[in-house]
C-alpha cells in the first residue's frame, strides 16, 4: 500500500467527482485512470496533448492569483523579456506610458496602487526612474489589477500567461492560465 498526500484543493476536486456513500478516493482515481486510458475510435490509445489546456480569464474577472508564476507577458503583440513577474508587469506598464501620461495628475489617474513622486526606498517602495516615481510592492492580484487598469486606460492589448504552483491554497494547482485585456 502506498500512501499519498493530497492538497485540500485536490481532495475537494476529487470529492466533486465521487458518488456519495459509494466511492472511495481509490475508486475515483481508478475511474479517472480508466477514462484516460480508454481507446478512441481508431483503437489507438489517447495521447496527451503536448500543450496543457490553458484556462482563459478576462482582466475584468481575474481568478485568484495566489501561488502563481508568470510565464510570459505580451503587450500589444510584443513579448516582454525583462522582469517577467507580476510586479515586473506593473513596472513595464508604467515604463510604456508616453511622456505626456507621466505628469503627476495623469499618473494619479492611471496608477491605482500606492506610489510617491521621487525616490523612496523604504517601506517596500522601489524607485522607477523612467517615471520619476517610487512604487510600493504589491501582491500578484493587486499588481495585475493595476497593470491591466493602465492597459485598459491606454487602449493596449495585454496578455499574461501564468501557472499555478502545486501548493495548498493555489486555485488551480499545476494549471496554466491566461489573463487578457477585455
Amino acid at each position: 500500500m502506498v500512501q499519498v498526500e493530497l492538497s485540500s484543493v485536490t481532495f475537494e476536486r476529487l470529492q466533486k467527482l465521487a458518488i456519495p456513500l459509494v466511492d472511495t478516493i481509490e475508486t475515483v482515481v481508478n475511474r479517472l485512470l480508466d477514462e484516460r486510458q480508454a481507446k478512441d475510435a481508431t483503437g489507438s490509445p489517447r495521447v496527451r496533448s503536448a500543450e496543457p489546456s490553458r484556462l482563459a480569464f478576462a482582466s475584468a474577472a481575474p481568478p485568484p492569483l495566489t501561488h502563481t508564476k508568470v510565464l510570459s507577458i505580451t503587450f500589444d503583440g510584443k513579448s516582454v523579456t525583462r522582469e517577467v513577474t507580476w510586479a515586473g508587469l506593473l513596472r513595464e506598464a508604467i515604463r510604456r506610458l508616453p511622456n505626456d501620461a507621466k505628469t503627476p495628475d495623469a499618473l494619479r489617474r492611471l496608477i491605482v496602487v500606492n506610489f510617491v513622486t521621487g525616490q523612496k526606498t523604504d517601506e517596500g517602495y522601489r524607485y522607477l526612474p523612467e517615471a520619476g516615481i517610487s512604487l510600493q510592492g504589491q501582491d500578484a492580484a493587486d499588481a495585475a489589477k493595476a497593470a491591466f487598469h493602465i492597459a485598459k486606460q491606454m487602449g493596449w492589448p495585454l496578455e499574461v500567461e501564468f501557472v499555478w504552483r502545486n501548493k495548498p491554497g493555489a486555485a488551480h494547482p499545476g494549471q496554466v492560465g491566461v489573463l487578457k485585456t477585455t
